[in-house]
């Protein structure tokens, strides 16, 4: 195999991948909740218009994923990828320069745009081209950064915001974000092939007799999706919409900002960790297992949360079950594309597992206000509802794989043929 000096090339893909989710998701989603109270004060929006502005987002990124296929048929993944966040820079860069709400919808949306396309669809893609061996752990490295953002990040932009304005802010994250996009550009490649290179871990996956091979797999059937469709409506609800609200959750539990604080920080650290635990795991004991082994966490946390009530001890381990817990959610989506479909229907199936899951959160984004109004202001009882609805993944997936993999469900990365290493979705 080809090596970039000790390290081979397949690796600084990943690191690039990584520096643009880190923008795209990361700094665009997890870190722009500290600007929130900024612009309510210095546009002078309503809370509800704070509130629109997020949802405009989130319906452009989800109407962006269905162009995700047309997108990088035109351009390579490396000029796609780069694209997308340099145009997450120009969001941001619109963002300093609204001075009221429509303004700041169309940043939102431009923002939303951006992290259609340059969000996991193409870094799975990217690292399905790159990586034979180890795909789910350069995923789960790859996730975990966008973690970090919320690790320090949102402090760094309060000071900015205090210290210069919230012009300055905005201003100062595009140039990095566009700093890192020419990072991006210069480590990503499309394919291996580009480089002459072999894709990471090629014939080096040593024993087979028990992987599944891409002659076994075929793509998923259509009652299958059926099966899927709902599940991923369910994953989106319990994934985005259950950890945008977990802090009011504790909120309302009685306890005070700086706990809370520090719950969240908790399960970011604990969601950063699971990512790479479950990328890696899942190379050596399976997917599937791992399904069980991180499901199991995410409901038991969910129930720690419902149970919980001012008892901090249960409230603490309950966060940090469902953190750890969310690597199902997160790196287990894309790695159930690749154990679910064959090389050729693989972008395809992430595609769709992407769409399903963004749609599950703008479907569910109301039910905890919603809930929360009906029973006296507890956000008890949307919690109760995702922790059914963890249930209802773990066993739904898990019968799927039983199913559709017919006794591969055991082992871990299957072969990909040498042919296979470059294909759909990428001219270059």
């Amino acid at each position: 195999m080809a090596r970039a000096g000790n390290i081979h090339y397949s690796w600084l893909v990943c690191s690039g991948c990584a520096i643009a989710l880190f923008c795209t998701s990361g700094l665009s989603i997890n870190a722009f909740t500290v600007y929130q109270p900024f612009l309510i004060d210095a546009y002078g929006l309503t809370g509800a218009e704070s509130s629109a502005i997020i949802t405009v987002r989130s319906l452009f990124a989800f109407i962006a994923m269905f162009l995700t296929a047309p997108y990088y048929k035109r351009i390579s993944l490396r000029a796609g990828l780069t694209l997308a966040t340099l145009l997450i820079a120009a969001g941001i860069l619109l963002f300093g320069l609204a001075r009221d709400f429509i303004s700041c919808c169309f940043a939102a949306a431009v923002v939303g745009i951006a992290y259609g396309l340059g969000t996991m669809v193409p870094i799975a893609m990217l690292l399905g081209r790159w990586f034979e061996g180890g795909r789910n752990t350069a995923l789960g490295i790859c996730t975990a950064v966008t973690g970090l953002s919320t690790l320090g990040i949102p402090t760094l932009l309060t000071a900015l915001v205090e210290t210069w304005g919230l012009t300055f802010a905005f201003t100062a994250e595009a140039v990095f974000i566009v700093l890192c996009a020419l990072a991006c550009f210069v480590l990503v490649r499309s394919c291996p092939a580009d480089m002459g290179l072999e894709p990471y871990g090629q014939g080096l996956l040593g024993d087979t007799t028990q992987t599944m091979s891409q002659a076994d797999k075929k793509p998923l059937a259509k009652r299958a999706w059926y099966v899927l469709a709902p599940m991923l409506l369910l994953l989106g609800g319990l994934t985005s919409v259950g950890y945008s609200h977990l802090s009011v959750f504790t909120s309302s539990n009685g306890f005070a900002s700086h706990v809370t604080a520090l719950f969240i920080t908790v399960s970011g650290v604990a969601l950063i960790l699971s990512k790479i635990a479950f990328g890696f795991l899942s190379e050596k004991i399976s997917v599937y297992r791992c399904n069980w082994l991180f499901g199991c966490c995410l409901i038991a946390g969910f129930v720690l949360l419902c149970v919980a009530q001012s008892s901090i001890v249960l409230m603490f381990c309950g966060v940090c079950l469902y953190g750890i817990g969310l690597a199902t959610t997160t790196v287990g989506l894309t790695a159930w594309a690749g154990d679910l479909s064959d090389t050729a229907h693989y972008d395809q199936t992430v595609r769709r597992f992407q769409i399903g899951y963004a749609a599950g959160g703008l479907v569910f984004s109301p039910l905890p206000g919603i809930l929360a109004d009906a029973f006296g202001g507890s956000y008890i009882p949307a919690y109760i509802f995702f922790a059914v609805c963890a249930v209802f993944v773990v066993l739904t997936i898990q019968a799927v794989y039983r199913f559709h993999t017919k006794g591969y469900v055991f082992t871990g990365a299957f072969l990909r043929s040498k042919k296979d290493s470059c294909v759909a979705f990428d001219k270059s």
